[in-house]
């Protein structure tokens, strides 16, 4: 195994643990304010697909995005990204 695909398969998998954060925090910070995905959606100004498609860990939304549902959510965006587990 070469070093630059051993680099590209810790980089993927730090990557998929950020994805699963993001998802966990999301969800718990949606429910704990007792939002359905379509509010917390509407709240931040963007479509509830992608509010779904994140806490399914397949969209990966951009900054402003982030930005956005860590307003709605009282949460700061490096806490989103943190993984509690």
């Amino acid at each position: 195994m070469t070093l630059e695909f051993r680099e590209m398969l810790m980089w993927e998998k730090e990557l998929n643990r950020r994805k699963a954060a993001l998802a966990d925090n999301i969800k718990a910070g949606r429910l704990e304010m007792g939002l359905a995905q379509e509010r917390l959606a509407l709240e931040a100004g963007v479509d509830r697909t992608l509010v779904s498609k994140i806490e399914r860990q397949i969209a990966n939304p951009s900054l402003e995005i982030l930005v956005k549902l860590a307003s709605v959510l009282k949460i700061p965006v490096q806490e989103l990204l943190t993984d509690k587990k």
